[in-house]
């Protein structure tokens, strides 16, 4: 065998080898499996009669700005928001906006226990939840009450139930 030969088979060879190694670098970057994907919320339930008045929610954060996790919800009756990594507590503040105009603020706090949870060496730190107490101060909660205390990647959970008084 000449050289030129045995030079085009190792090229041929080496574009293999390069080839195949790439797509498995390739499907083994992705991040479908992560929790990067999938977060972590807890799931409310409002019980009794619709909130009919504007219902915004905020984040109260310790030295921090507020974050506005809701916005602008009209007729709700259930929603979604999101729980901090590793706080022993998360505050909210619920801002009710009256037909009128009339604005009505409540602070909900919720307790919890934080568990992390190990996805992969390739994922983000992850942390699921076990709800051990919620409080609500105000006019316009009337009532909460944890139905599911453990919080994951499950969306179909209702993990807490509330009710409002409407005015």
């Amino acid at each position: 065998m000449n050289y030129r030969k045995i030079k085009h088979v190792l090229s041929k060879v080496f574009m293999c080898i390069t080839f195949l190694g790439g797509m498995v670098w390739m499907s083994s970057c992705s991040d479908i499996d992560c929790p990067v994907t999938n977060g972590v919320w807890s799931n409310y339930v409002v019980k009794g009669d619709t909130l009919h008045d504007t219902l915004t929610i905020s984040a109260i954060r310790e030295n921090k700005p507020d974050t506005i996790l809701l916005n602008k919800q009209v007729n709700t009756t259930k929603f979604s928001l999101p729980m901090s990594y590793n706080g022993e507590k998360d505050k909210f503040r619920f801002v009710f906006t009256s037909k009128a105009g009339v604005t009505t603020i409540d602070t909900v706090t919720i307790s919890k226990t934080n568990i992390s949870h190990f996805e992969s060496v390739d994922c983000s730190p992850t942390f699921f939840h076990t709800l051990t107490a919620i409080s609500a101060k105000g006019t316009r909660v009337k009532k909460v009450d944890i139905n599911n205390p453990n919080v994951d990647y499950d969306g179909t959970k209702e993990h807490i139930f509330i009710s409002f008084t409407n005015p």
